[in-house]
């Protein structure tokens, strides 16, 4: 597998008008490989995730920074919007929106997050599927191979959300992210909440299906465990964020099954 790359993220800075919340942000995602992004809370990484996808919603905001999916376009998403306040951070959204939910997904920290309390996983996942650039024949088919993909059976597809225990809505939040076949999935502290056998089994799946797929994967996470076992490439957040290399070097999620 070529591993292209599908996003370039460069010298983000973002602010409000008293203090910088991330400053000098840069990372890569690239088709079939993990980047995982590690720093302490409130560093800054679920933002730069959000702004990953052309998501600013601070003032003034988006001070410096260049975005771009190569695979789509060699242009700077964030053009005209540098230093221009909300009014260019809401014209940015509405210009992204296109890519969100099709070329790249993200996943909340909580499946409650994910998921839509009224409506059941199988109507979300048939949203989710209908942003696929290749429509399937049949989305009831479409449906049933995602939640078998994810380890769900297909009654599940009838259920709600709540009627779903945690490691089931976990993985359901994960078929609603990888349904619509994206190129990239941002996956934000996907272990928040589940004990340690649930948490790897999660973080194992997704790191299965993401690799299956050819999915760029970035993963948010302040486990240097996970970090070290599954991670191709480490961004940094903050001034004060933990090194992952210091006890050992990251260890791919590939050469561990080995």
């Amino acid at each position: 597998m070529s591993h292209e790359t599908l996003l370039v993220l460069e010298d983000l800075a973002i602010r409000t008008p008293d203090r910088f919340l991330v400053d000098g942000v840069a990372a890569e995602v690239y088709a079939g490989k993990v980047t995982a992004v590690v720093g302490h809370s409130g560093s800054g990484k679920s933002l730069s995730a959000r702004a990953c996808m052309g998501v600013l919603d601070v003032e003034p905001g988006l001070v410096r920074g260049k975005l771009v999916y190569p695979q789509i376009d060699q242009t700077n998403i964030f053009d005209g919007v540098h230093g221009k306040g909300m009014a260019a951070q809401r014209r940015l959204m509405r210009h992204t929106a296109k890519y969100r939910g099709g070329y790249v997904t993200y996943s909340p920290q909580s499946a409650s997050s994910a998921l839509n309390p009224g409506r059941t996983i199988g109507h979300q996942l048939a949203i989710a599927i209908a942003r696929r650039e290749n429509k399937p024949n049949s989305v009831v088919t479409a449906i049933r191979d995602v939640l078998a993909e994810v380890g769900l059976p297909p009654r599940a597809s009838a259920a709600l959300p709540s009627e779903l225990s945690g490691g089931m809505a976990q993985r359901a939040a994960l078929a609603i992210a990888i349904a619509p076949q994206p190129r990239i999935m941002i996956a934000d502290e996907p272990e928040t909440g589940l004990d340690p056998v649930l948490r790897r089994v999660v973080n194992e799946l997704m790191l299965k299906v993401a690799e299956y797929h050819g999915v760029g994967l970035m993963l948010i996470s302040h486990n240097m465990d996970t970090v070290r076992r599954c991670a191709d490439h480490v961004v940094r957040v903050g001034h004060d964020a933990p090194d992952p290399t210091l006890s050992d070097r990251p260890i791919k999620h590939r050469e561990a099954q080995q």
